[in-house]
């Protein structure tokens, strides 16, 4: 496993504390949702811990955010173990300019924990967010408001529900290099000068780990996050020019 972050040596604890509970009461446990990186190296660990199963969930296929249930060899994970809700939230929002950025910061206004939600789509007049099953009752009863108009919440079974692929925003350019500071700079249409203090400021991810090295060389499916911005993937990088320039396809989600 390479180099863990602080974050991940802290989730890392908690999660050979359920391992323990698991193989000494023989009961199953769950994880707070998390994001790829850090459910990757909780599956590292596990890997090496007998007498475990283990299996990570995320209320829709494809969810990017998950939980891990761990539960005894003698039995197998299954969705219901992972304690997993999808709520639909929808409202008059036909004339607002809301994002999801407004839709997480206004459950989270509510005293929720990020580590008790899960993914969250943006869809017409709304959104559809997966959480904790235990918060199921308190979502329903507040009211959810943004930007002054209030939500309306139901509840759907989870992975009864496929959210719409988003095209994305196509760019393809020439890059001198893979660098961060120059893939991030032309995905979003911004000065390497900008980029530079965001990415030293810690607010880019590479694969769901903060960067803070502009020199940082990026690769082909790299899922690069620009926090306030959006985020890329590179898509393609297909050879080079005739000046020895890399040409490279980004697609950009915001």
């Amino acid at each position: 496993m390479t180099k863990l972050t602080a974050e991940a040596k802290d989730f890392l604890g908690r999660v050979e504390d359920k391992a323990d509970i698991v193989l000494r009461r023989h009961i199953e446990q769950v994880t707070e949702f998390v994001d790829p990186y850090l459910k990757n190296c909780a599956c590292e660990f596990l890997k090496n811990i007998s007498g475990i199963n283990y299996a990570a969930y995320g209320g829709v296929d494809g969810a990017e955010r998950q939980r891990i249930v761990i539960c005894p060899d003698y039995s197998e994970p299954e969705l219901s173990m992972a304690q997993l809700c999808l709520v639909e939230f929808t409202g008059k929002l036909d004339h607002i300019n809301s994002s999801h950025r407004d839709f997480l910061g206004a459950l989270l206004g509510q005293g929720i924990k990020r580590g008790k939600v899960g993914d969250l789509y943006p869809i017409e007049n709304g959104f559809i967010v997966v959480i904790s099953r235990e918060l199921a009752d308190f979502i329903l009863l507040g009211p959810i408001v943004i930007k002054g108009v209030s939500l309306e919440a139901q509840i759907l079974k989870p992975n009864h529900w496929e959210p719409l692929q988003s095209a994305g925003k196509i760019v393809n350019t020439t890059l001198a290099s893979l660098r961060l500071d120059t893939v991030l700079a032309n995905g979003f249409g911004i000065s390497r000068t900008k980029v530079t203090s965001f990415i030293k400021g810690g607010k880019v991810k590479v694969n769901w780990q903060v960067v803070v090295d502009t020199d940082h060389l990026c690769s082909q499916d790299d899922v690069i996050s620009f926090r306030g911005k959006g985020r890329i993937i590179v898509s393609n990088v297909s050879g080079e020019t005739r000046k020895g320039r890399l040409k490279v396809t980004i697609t950009r989600y915001e």
